[in-house]
């Protein structure tokens, strides 16, 4: 006969000696995210989340990703079963960077690009000082939109766009490049995870007072 357990609670004899529950080994991880994909474990009508991912959906532990990736966002995300390392980069304690190009359906006037380096205001306050250079032009149809390389130091849902939206400047493509000084590498396709490097990790560690 089968009975019911409370995992964390009750604990599992075979002939007195106790079960002993194996944990799954630490593992840090950087994800290509693709594009129109979620960052979570509930998918939308419509919506696949990351998690679906065929390099990720027959994964036996739990991952969480550092911070969120919009649907429409993608590149570099960071993952692990490390819950106090993944909640220390999360945390707004930690201005670790994020860097992105982004694709503007036109550029900032200088002044609008001088406010975007001083703090935005935004609705729900004003954004920390981020660093703006625009990078080329882009023919979007019959507009000339704009690539610009940003780094943000907080993690705010959809700051990117939302700092371009107050300018009436709608974002196209926003791609994270890197976290810190973790870059996302050329040969890491969409959809695919590798293993970050002990430095890699050590870095990390670092940066949330961990190490």
């Amino acid at each position: 006969m089968g009975i019911k357990i409370e995992p964390g609670h009750d604990q599992i004899s075979i002939d007195g000696r106790p079960v002993q529950e194996a944990e799954p080994p630490r593992v840090y991880w950087m994800l290509h995210k693709p594009d129109l994909c979620l960052t979570s474990r509930k998918p939308e009508e419509g919506k696949s989340t990351i998690f679906e991912l065929p390099s990720l959906k027959h994964i036996k532990f739990m991952l969480y990703p550092v911070g969120r990736l919009d649907f429409r966002t993608e590149g570099l995300l960071l993952l692990s079963n490390d819950g106090e390392l993944v909640h220390r980069l999360t945390h707004p304690r930690f201005k670790v960077p994020r860097t992105y190009q982004v694709l503007a359906t036109r550029r900032l006037t200088p002044e609008e690009e001088g406010i975007v380096r001083q703090g935005v205001p935004l609705e729900d306050g004003v954004t920390q000082p981020a660093t703006l250079e625009f990078l080329q032009t882009k023919e979007l149809g019959m507009s000339r939109g704009g690539w610009y390389l940003m780094n943000v130091f907080e993690g705010r849902n959809r700051l990117v766009r939302r700092i371009f939206d107050h300018f009436d400047a709608k974002v196209v493509r926003l791609i994270r490049m890197a976290y810190g000084e973790i870059y996302l590498p050329d040969d890491l396709k969409p959809g695919e995870y590798r293993q970050l490097t002990s430095a890699q990790i050590k870095y990390l560690k670092q940066q949330v007072d961990l190490a």
